[in-house]
């Protein structure tokens, strides 16, 4: 049985909420978009990290809401911070060879906090708005 087909008529069925996709009731995301449905998708934690993951990816691709655009801001430049100022202190108080592997670490945290704040804040700044 796949679960990713359509349900049939004789199957209960959820709306997604994301794309309005029928759905089974039993799947916990939808199989058109992969957006997290109910209570059940939160369950385990692999499909709570599925989730997360969804939520992220909607942010960076479309034209996000001005609230989604704050709580990325307040996710990720806390990220960048601590980074870029373990970067900073690993070069000036460096000691053993270990301080190298903990720099690139810090350098790319900063990094991946620089990439999601700024492709999340150019996408809601330059794409326009889906009218309804």
């Amino acid at each position: 049985m796949n679960r990713h087909a359509a349900p049939s008529e004789a199957e209960e069925t959820i709306t997604c909420p994301s794309c309005l996709t029928l759905n089974r009731a039993t799947s916990p995301f939808c199989r058109k978009c992969g957006a997290p449905i109910g209570a059940v998708a939160t369950i385990d934690p692999m499909q709570t990290i599925q989730a997360e993951g969804f939520l992220f990816r909607r942010a960076i691709e479309g034209r996000p809401k001005a609230i989604v655009l704050v709580g990325i801001w307040i996710i990720f430049l806390p990220v960048f911070g601590v980074g870029l100022y373990f970067a900073i202190h690993l070069v000036v108080n460096r000691k053993n060879f270990s301080d190298f592997f903990f720099f690139w670490g810090a350098v790319a945290l900063a990094y991946l906090g620089v990439v999601v704040l700024y492709r999340t804040t150019k996408n809601f700044l330059t794409l326009p708005r889906k009218r309804r």
